[in-house]
């Protein structure tokens, strides 16, 4: 008989400890969904920005931007603002690019790292350029919606 208690005993730590285990590990599964969900619209939302520049929509390029929105590319020199990307947009046209290597970072609440390869060519005031870089870019949520803060270019060899 003391041998069937102590038995049931210990059955009940290990379904107590079980379930202990169970409770701290399904916010982290949470996290990792809405961690999982947050980087595919990111990446969507990259992706028709790099679309919407291509066709020179300014309109819609200009939706996804932060009002305080700012961008830094390899050869300039400082950052530069929202309104002198979107009249940036005149002097380049993107012939064509691809996007990889996407990679999304939790920042705290309602923020996010994306980093992305790009290789792209086309015309910069009517010059040939061609440009294989690496991309990071802020993003946070404003009024429910994800926009671009702060994004880095860096050219790759």
């Amino acid at each position: 008989m003391k041998r069937m208690l102590t038995s049931i005993a210990c059955l009940l730590m290990l379904v107590t400890a079980s379930a202990q285990e169970q409770k701290k590990s399904a916010p982290a599964k949470s996290a990792r969904m809405e961690n999982g969900a947050a980087a595919k619209v990111l990446e969507g939302k990259v992706r028709k920005a790099w679309e919407d520049y291509q066709k020179k929509d300014k309109k819609a390029f200009a939706a996804i931007l932060a009002d305080d929105f700012e961008t830094m590319s390899n050869e300039a020199e400082g950052p530069i603002g929202k309104d002198t990307e979107l009249a940036e947009m005149e002097k380049f046209n993107v012939a064509k690019y691809e996007l990889k290597d996407f990679k999304m970072r939790p920042a705290g609440k309602g923020a996010a790292v994306m980093t992305y390869r790009v290789e792209y060519s086309g015309t910069y005031e009517n010059e040939p350029i061609k440009m294989k870089a690496l991309y990071g870019e802020v993003w946070v949520q404003m009024g429910g919606a994800w926009k671009l803060l702060w994004e880095q270019e860096t050219k790759l060899k």
